[in-house]
């Protein structure tokens, strides 16, 4: 039952995070970080309660834990200070990068769901 709430609260925050990021880099939204890091943070806390389950689950992996653990925390070093990360003209990389590890973060985190899902039905 945890775990389909968490994935619901990855699912919504991180697509309204991916919203309000990709409205940044088309000059909308200034007003909004405060909104999307929050919706980044819960993303990452989704995923690591989804995390836990999967590490503590008897059909979970340690593995799929570590790795989601390790996108998560990456996602928020990333995202508090991409500002400061290659400043200039090459900074889009910074950000495709954390655009990329938001999606990992959705995506991992339905994984393992799924994973825990299939196991639970055996």
């Amino acid at each position: 039952m945890t775990n389909r709430y968490a994935v619901a609260v990855v699912t919504l925050a991180g697509a309204l995070a991916l919203i309000t990021g990709v409205a940044f880099w088309f000059g909308a939204a200034a007003n909004l970080v405060s909104l999307h890091m929050l919706l980044g943070f819960l993303t990452v806390a989704g995923l690591a309660t989804i995390a836990i389950a999967q590490a503590l689950s008897a059909g979970g992996s340690w593995i799929l834990a570590v790795i989601a653990l390790l996108i998560g925390a990456t996602t928020i070093y990333v995202g508090m200070n991409q500002a400061s990360m290659l400043p200039g003209e090459n900074h889009w990389l910074i950000q495709i990068g954390h655009l990329i590890l938001g999606i990992l973060s959705i995506g991992v985190a339905h994984m393992a769901v799924a994973r825990l899902r299939r196991a639970a039905a055996r």
